[in-house]
């Protein structure tokens, strides 16, 4: 009986250390390759500022020449929000339809 205390102890004990192992060699490895997730951001970034000034002409030329093309597209972009939309006008309608009150007043009038 003390021989099944003795063993599930140390199984207990090892996989306590196996866990500590591979949290260690997670760690490190994330630490070793952090610079080059850094430097990788850093291209991407400069390959976004390098290409900006196209994007950008590319934006002006869409604007000026394709006008209508571009009213199409933001119309198709806004089409996922029409639900939405929908929702909305619904329940302000509803929460509008009250009864029509005689007078504008404000009930918090005071009466002189």
């Amino acid at each position: 009986m003390i021989e099944l205390l003795v063993v599930g102890t140390f199984v207990f004990v090892a996989a306590i250390l196996i866990g500590v192992f591979a949290t260690v060699l997670g760690l490190v490895g994330f630490l070793i390759s952090l610079p080059f997730r850094i430097l990788g951001l850093a291209f991407k970034a400069l390959g976004f500022l390098i290409a900006l000034p196209f994007l950008a002409v590319g934006g002006l030329l869409a604007l000026v020449l394709g006008g209508g093309a571009l009213a199409i597209g933001l119309a198709l972009a806004i089409v996922p929000l029409f639900p939405f939309l929908a929702v909305g006008a619904l329940l302000w309608w509803l929460l509008r339809r009250g009864s029509p009150q005689p007078n504008k007043r404000s009930q918090a009038s005071v009466a002189s």
